[in-house]
C-alpha cells in the first residue's frame, strides 16, 4: 500500500515544534511587541502550525534586551535541527507570512529576516554581561537556573568571604560605571571597614543613568535581573553585608518590575532572605525608584537620595566604603558590574582576565551611536579599538562618507580625530587621549557634524542637570554655553579660545564631584583636536557642517525668484525687500536672525 505524506510530512512539521519568541524590551514594547505577540497566539491558532511561543519549558515567548533597539520588534523563531533565525523590524501584519513561509512552508521570510552581518556581529562580540539578553524568558527563575544561573552563588557558598573577594581582584574586573575602580579593592576595603555593634554594612547596585546615551544598566535589568541579583548576593556575602539595595530611575518600569519579580522569585527557592542556601547567611534587597536626575548617578548624590534627602554630592574623602549609607560602610557598582560578578564566579577569575590588555581585563558594554550600519548595545573586550569596533562590527561609516569625529564618553566625555581611531577601549587609554570612558558610549560622526554644535548639547544638557551647589559648575557652565552660542551665531573671537580653555580647566579641577569635572571634556578635547574647525567658525563665519544656524546667510537666486511674495510676510525683521511687481526678492543679512522662515516659505526653492 502506498504511504499517504501528511501535511506535517511535507511541511516538515514533524521533526519537532518550532519555538518562537519576541523581544520585550523597552524599546520592543514601545515598538509594538505586546501587538505581535497577540497576532503570533492568534494566527498559531488559525492556521494550526505546529509552533509555539517560547524557546523554553515555561517561557511565554518574551525575551529581554539583546542591544539592537533599532531594529525592533526582533522576532527568533527556532526549528529544530536549525541555526535559529531572527526577524528585523517585525509588525504585526508581517505575521502570517512569518509563520506561513517559515514554520509551513519552510522556508525564511527574507524580507523580514537579518542579513548575514547581523550573526556575524555578533559572533565579534564578547558577550558576560549581556549573555543572556534575547535568549531567556527575563521574567522566568527557571530559565535563568536552566542556562547555569545562581551556580555562581551556590559555589560562592561554599568559600571563605575573603576568598572571594581575592577571586574578583585576580579576574582583574573593574568597576564598568565609568571611574573604573579595581572592583576587588573596593569590595576589600568594605568588608574591613569598621562596624556598629550591629554589623551593618549596605551593599547597593547604581541603576542610574542620567547620560541620554546609555542604557546599558537599563537593558541588563530588564534582560536578566537575575543575573544582576545573582551577582549582589555574591558581593554581600564577601563582604558580610546586612542589606541590599537596588538604585534605579523610576522611569525605568519596565526593570522595576522585572527586579521585584525576580526578587520574590529568589526568595521563593530560598535563594534569597533568611538562611540562603541552607547557609547560616541571611541578606535581603529591595528596589529603591529614585528621581530622574542626572546628579541621581553620583554616588554620594545617590546616598543621600535613599536617605530621602536631596541628593546634593558630598566631597570624598571619606569615601561611601568607609562611611557611605546612613552613615554606614557602603559598597555601591553599577549593574553591569554585578552581572558580571556572577559570570566570574561561575566561570572563573583566569577565564575573565584572559581577555581585555594590560591596562584592564574583561569586557566591557558601548551604547554605540552615530553615522554607522549597526548601533545599538554590543560587548567587546575591553582592549578593542574605536576603529575594529567602527569598521568591523558597525559596518563602516554609512553611505560611503568618511569619519570625521569619534563622540566618546556621551555628555561627560570627549572628542577624538579619526587619527585618534586605534585607541583601545579601556580606562587609561582614552584617558590618555583626554577623553573619559564615562558610561560607556561613543558615537561615530562624519562630515555632517559639527564640533562645536556637539559641544554646545553636552555642556547645555549638564548645565541643565547640573545639582547647583558649587560654584565652578553651577555658574561656570553658563559661562561656557554663552562663549558657545557666541561662536555659533557669529559673535566669537580668537581670544575666546583661550579664555574657554582657560574656564575649563579651572572647573575640572574645582568642581565638588566628578559630574562636574568632566562635564568640560567636550571643549577641552574640541579646543585641542579641532581648533581649525573652531577658527573657521569665528574668522570665516563658517559652519561646514551647517549645523551651526546662527552662521547662515541666505541668499535668493534671482533666476529663480518669480516675484510672488510669499517670503515677504513670515519674515518678523522686514529684512527682505522687492518679492513683488517682477522685481525679485532680496535679503538683508544685517536685519536677519536666520528664523529659516523665509526658506520654508519658498515655493520654488529660489532662496538658498
Amino acid at each position: 500500500m502506498e504511504a499517504v505524506e501528511t501535511k506535517e510530512q511535507a511541511t516538515g512539521q514533524s521533526k519537532g515544534t518550532v519555538k518562537i519568541t519576541i523581544c520585550k524590551s523597552l524599546s520592543g514594547i514601545a515598538e509594538g511587541a505586546e501587538l505581535v505577540h497577540q497576532e503570533f497566539e492568534k494566527q498559531i491558532k488559525e492556521l494550526e502550525a505546529n509552533a509555539e511561543l517560547g524557546a523554553g519549558g515555561c517561557s511565554m515567548g518574551q525575551v529581554g534586551c539583546r542591544g539592537y533597539c533599532s531594529k525592533d520588534v526582533l522576532v527568533d523563531v527556532y526549528v529544530p535541527g536549525q541555526d535559529p533565525v531572527t526577524y528585523e523590524k517585525v509588525k504585526p501584519d508581517m505575521v502570517v507570512k512569518i509563520l506561513k513561509d517559515h514554520v509551513i512552508g519552510g522556508k525564511v521570510f527574507k524580507k523580514a529576516a537579518a542579513k548575514d552581518d547581523y550573526y556575524e556581529n555578533l559572533k565579534k562580540q564578547k558577550r558576560v554581561a549581556l549573555e543572556f539578553g534575547g535568549r531567556i524568558d527575563p521574567e522566568s527563575i527557571d530559565e535563568y537556573l536552566e542556562v547555569g544561573g545562581y551556580s555562581g552563588l551556590k559555589k560562592a557558598l561554599k568559600m571563605k568571604p575573603s576568598d572571594i573577594i581575592e577571586d574578583i581582584i585576580s579576574s582583574g574586573l573593574r568597576g564598568k560605571g565609568g571611574g573604573g575602580f579595581i572592583t576587588g579593592h573596593k569590595w576589600k576595603k568594605a568588608a574591613n571597614a569598621p562596624t556598629d555593634d550591629l554589623g551593618t554594612r549596605y551593599i547597593m547596585v547604581n541603576g542610574d543613568e542620567g547620560n541620554p546615551a546609555s542604557y546599558m544598566d537599563r537593558s541588563v535589568m530588564e534582560g536578566c535581573p537575575h543575573q544582576v541579583i545573582e551577582g549582589l548576593i555574591i558581593g554581600a556575602y564577601a563582604i558580610q553585608a546586612t542589606e541590599g539595595i537596588i538604585y534605579t530611575r523610576s522611569d525605568y518600569s519596565i526593570a522595576v518590575k522585572r527586579l521585584n519579580m525576580a526578587l520574590e522569585q529568589a526568595r521563593e527557592r530560598g535563594l534569597l532572605g533568611k538562611n540562603i542556601g541552607g547557609t547560616d547567611f541571611s541578606f535581603d534587597i529591595y528596589v529603591h525608584e529614585g528621581m530622574e536626575a542626572f546628579i541621581g548617578g553620583e554616588s554620594t548624590a545617590l546616598m543621600a537620595s535613599v536617605e530621602g534627602k536631596r541628593p546634593f554630592p558630598k566631597a570624598q574623602p571619606p569615601h561611601s566604603t568607609e562611611k557611605g549609607l546612613w552613615g554606614k560602610p557602603t559598597l555601591l557598582n553599577n549593574a553591569e558590574t554585578w552581572a558580571t560578578v556572577s559570570a566570574i564566579l561561575k566561570k572563573g577569575a583566569s577565564w575573565y582576565s584572559s581577555m581585555g590588555n594590560d591596562n584592564a581585563k574583561g569586557t566591557k558594554v558601548w551604547a554605540l551611536s552615530g553615522n554607522i550600519k549597526y548601533n545599538g548595545l554590543m560587548e567587546f573586550d575591553i582592549g578593542t579599538t574605536f576603529r575594529e569596533v567602527i569598521e568591523d562590527v558597525c559596518g563602516g561609516i554609512s553611505k560611503k562618507k568618511e569619519l570625521k569625529v569619534i563622540h566618546a564618553g556621551g555628555v561627560t566625555g570627549g572628542f577624538l580625530p579619526p587619527s585618534k581611531a586605534d585607541t583601545p577601549l579601556d580606562y587609561e587609554s582614552l584617558l590618555n587621549e583626554g577623553v573619559l570612558m564615562g558610561q560607556a558610549s561613543f558615537a561615530a560622526y562624519d562630515e555632517s557634524a559639527c564640533v562645536i554644535d556637539l559641544a554646545k548639547f553636552s555642556v547645555g544638557f549638564n548645565e541643565a542637570e547640573t545639582c547647583g551647589k558649587c560654584t565652578p559648575c553651577r555658574i561656570g557652565l553658563t559661562l561656557i554655553k554663552n562663549k558657545l552660542d557666541d561662536i555659533s551665531e557669529g559673535r566669537g573671537k580668537l581670544e575666546d579660545l583661550d579664555k574657554l580653555q582657560s574656564l575649563c580647566e579651572e572647573i575640572n579641577v574645582t568642581a565638588l564631584c566628578g559630574l562636574g569635572e568632566t562635564a568640560v571634556k567636550a571643549v577641552l578635547t574640541g579646543i585641542k583636536y579641532f581648533r581649525a574647525e573652531y577658527e573657521r567658525h569665528i574668522v570665516d563665519q563658517t559652519c561646514d557642517a551647517a549645523r551651526c544656524t546662527g552662521l547662515y546667510k541666505y541668499v535668493v537666486k534671482e533666476d529663480d525668484c518669480v516675484a510672488c511674495g510669499a517670503c515677504i510676510k513670515p519674515c518678523p525683521t522686514g529684512a527682505i525687500t522687492g518679492g513683488t511687481r517682477k522685481v525679485a526678492a532680496h535679503i538683508d543679512m544685517d536685519l536677519c536672525i536666520n528664523c529659516n522662515a523665509c526658506y520654508e516659505a519658498c515655493a520654488f526653492l529660489a532662496i538658498v
